[in-house]
Parts: structure tokens; C-alpha cells; sequence
């Protein structure tokens, strides 16, 4: 069982944001994957889709969702977010402060899709 130390905190500086793997088949794991997603203010998550289930833990800051095409939905600090296989999605820091948050997928593979271009991301 490998142990990992120091994997959170790493700042966007020259980028809009951040993605940094703190589970992968990289670093030990084998059915999941966790990210560590930091989003300087008023930066958007583009719109994208996974091939598995996404839980999102909004540590700190103040951002919306918008899940396969529908209204917008806050989020802040201690909210969990569900995003279904398949579900189009963007997320968007609508704070005064970075949005800090882990995501969780259901998979070591997210299969990821990107239906706009990914934008400016350190990883």
C-alpha cells in the first residue's frame, strides 16, 4: 500500500487551473481515481463528460454546475456533487476566492471527453 505525501495544495499560477492526480493506477490505485481541481476567480471548467459516475467535494470557494444542458446550480463549501456517467457537464468559480475541490470517479480510467476545448490547465 503505497503512501503519498504532500499531494494537495498546488496553486494555479500560469494557468486557469489546476488537476492534480492524488489517486491513479500511477500512484497505486486500481478501480479509482481522484483529482485535486483548483479554479482561479471567474475561470470555467469546460463543457465535458466522463464515462463514469463523478463526485465532486467543493472544499472551499463558491461555483456552479451545469449538468447536461440545464440552469446553472450553486455550490459551495461542504457540498457534494453527483455527475451520472455520460451527463455533459462545466463547472464554473463563481467566487471572490479559488475553488477548491477533490473529485472522485468511478474508474482509474474517467474516460474523459471534452466537447469544448480544455482550456488552460496545469497537471
Amino acid at each position: 500500500m503505497p503512501i503519498h505525501h504532500a499531494m494537495l495544495g498546488k496553486l494555479p499560477t500560469v494557468t486557469e487551473r489546476t488537476l492534480t492526480p492524488i489517486a491513479s493506477p500511477a500512484l497505486g490505485s486500481s478501480s479509482c481515481s481522484v483529482h485535486e481541481n483548483i479554479l482561479n476567480v471567474g475561470v470555467v471548467v469546460p463543457l465535458h463528460k466522463h464515462s463514469v459516475e463523478e463526485v465532486i467535494v467543493c472544499l472551499s470557494g463558491e461555483g456552479e454546475c451545469t449538468l447536461g444542458g440545464g440552469e446553472p446550480q450553486p455550490y459551495r463549501a461542504g457540498s457534494v456533487l453527483i455527475i451520472p456517467p455520460d451527463t455533459p457537464h462545466t463547472l464554473r468559480n463563481v467566487g471572490n476566492e479559488r475553488l477548491c475541490q477533490l473529485a472522485f470517479l468511478a474508474g482509474a480510467d474517467a474516460g474523459t471527453h471534452w466537447l469544448e476545448p480544455e482550456g488552460s490547465v496545469s497537471k
